[in-house]
């Protein structure tokens, strides 16, 4: 549900301000679930992968924030840091009675930032033609767009090496690989849209992991 980019139906995305946070207790939202991460061993990548996993229902229907607090909530308790019941009982005013238990993959990342060595060259250089493929073992998180699947596209550039989503998420390891920056022409992407005047005559560039791409 999360993966919305280039979907249709859900109307204009609103944007009149800069403004990260529009209450206080977003703010909130922001620390406790940042200290949460970290407390419970989560990266960056098993952090989304938690957002992902919340009921597509849910996630139509509440802030942003609010499913950033919902997924604190979810480290903590998956991280074994508190019992399955401890919010619910604190809420309640009475104890909880389920003891914390570690049942998470994730593991926090071993050095700052996530850009990272590569231990092998690039596959791809710039000017080659590309399709965006889903990995075999991509089994949750990916950072690959829904709406370049299956599309051909061109390497613009190569933006270095960086920690690999689609394993970090999983407790499978950092596994860097490149990046590269992939034009699309809009017309490939939104083939239907193409006997509007003016749609389609634009380009658009995707930051694609290595894995996500083969030649064509």
């Amino acid at each position: 549900m999360h993966d919305l980019g280039g979907a249709t139906g859900f109307g204009p995305v609103p944007v009149d301000d800069d403004v990260i946070f529009h209450d206080d207790w977003e703010r909130k939202a922001f620390a406790v679930t940042q200290y949460a991460q970290v407390v419970a061993g989560f990266n960056t990548d098993a952090f989304r992968h938690g957002i992902e996993r919340e009921d597509p229902a849910t996630y139509r229907s509440i802030p942003y924030f609010e499913k950033w607090i919902r997924n604190g909530e979810r480290m903590l308790v998956e991280g074994g840091v508190i019992g399955a019941d401890a919010v619910a009982a604190r809420l309640r005013g009475t104890a909880a009675m389920a003891d914390p238990e570690h049942t998470t993959d994730a593991r926090p990342a071993v050095a700052k930032g996530a850009e990272r060595q590569v231990p092998h060259d690039c596959r791809f250089t710039v000017g080659d033609r590309v399709r965006a493929r889903r990995p075999d073992d991509t089994i949750g998180h990916t950072r690959l767009p829904d709406y370049v699947l299956g599309r051909e596209g061109v390497i613009e550039l190569i933006n270095g090496g960086w920690i690999y989503p689609d394993s970090h998420a999983h407790g499978l390891g950092e596994q860097p690989t490149w990046v590269y920056a992939v034009r699309f022409s809009a017309r490939d992407l939104w083939p239907e849209d193409g006997e509007r005047d003016g749609a389609g005559d634009h380009a658009v560039f995707v930051d694609l992991f290595e894995p996500y791409l083969e030649p064509v």
